[in-house]
């Protein structure tokens, strides 16, 4: 195995305290359904991908997010596609995750917290910007980037729909 995916790569158990371990029910490889509204108001639906992994001895956990999906980038390719990625810490003091997400065209800095069933992230430099994982199972999850408007209103700007591959 090479030297940085060995390092990087966790084979060990998660060092974050077992009841702050959010994310290890994410932990796996994830088809997934994209939908959101176009800019010229049009409805769409893309074919992703969405992976995590631990990562730095079980201190973390990292994803890679692929819309479109491999398979289906060639056939159905999107310009406003992401290939991207999320590290995930978990801030022992603050009894959150400190994460940051970056593609080709952004990079943003989250904090998650739990808030019931849900993974509730605030994007920190956005007034507004949530992303929130919910609907848990072994098997799937739904993902949500949503804005809170100042009178109140949620405003969904795109959800994915993901089942676990195998």
């Amino acid at each position: 195995m090479d030297s940085f995916i060995g390092a990087l790569l966790s084979t060990r158990s998660s060092k974050i305290p077992k009841e702050y371990d959010w994310f290890a029910p994410l932990i796996g490889d994830w088809d997934c359904d994209y939908f959101d509204i176009t800019e010229d108001g049009q409805k769409r639906h893309v074919k992703g991908e969405w992976i995590f992994r631990r990562i730095l001895e079980g201190a973390g956990v990292q994803d890679i997010f692929i819309f479109p999906s491999r398979e289906t980038r060639d056939t159905s390719p999107q310009p406003d596609g992401e290939y991207g990625t999320s590290v995930r810490m978990f801030n022992k003091e603050e009894k959150c995750y400190d994460v940051v997400y970056t593609c080709d065209h952004c990079m943003k800095r989250l904090c998650f917290r739990q808030a019931g069933d849900r993974l509730a992230g605030k994007v920190l430099d956005e007034e507004d910007a949530f992303w929130i994982f919910s609907d848990i199972t072994s098997d799937s999850f739904r993902w949500e980037n949503m804005r809170i408007k100042k009178d109140g209103s949620r405003e969904m700007v795109c959800v994915i729909l993901a089942k676990r591959i195998g």
